[in-house]
């Protein structure tokens, strides 16, 4: 059975919710890696930024966060 997540009655699937996770945690690192100024370093800015968030998805995905009761149908 696949998990989904219960908001306001309706279910939503695992996918977007955990890609939705994962690209907030990059925006955020993404954030962070400017303010010090680090993609001066990195060759392909964009390169980067997406092997963060596929990083991080898969992280959320191998790793799932506990669930707070009635999210789940």
């Amino acid at each position: 059975m696949i998990p989904e997540y219960s908001f306001g009655g309706v279910l939503v699937a695992t996918v977007p919710v955990t890609a939705f996770l994962a690209f907030i945690i990059a925006l955020l690192i993404h954030r962070l890696l400017v303010a010090v100024r680090f993609y001066r370093w990195v060759w392909h800015p964009v390169l980067f930024d997406t092997a963060v968030f596929v990083t991080i998805w898969c992280l959320i995905t191998l790793y799932p966060l506990p669930v707070p009761q009635g999210l789940l149908p």
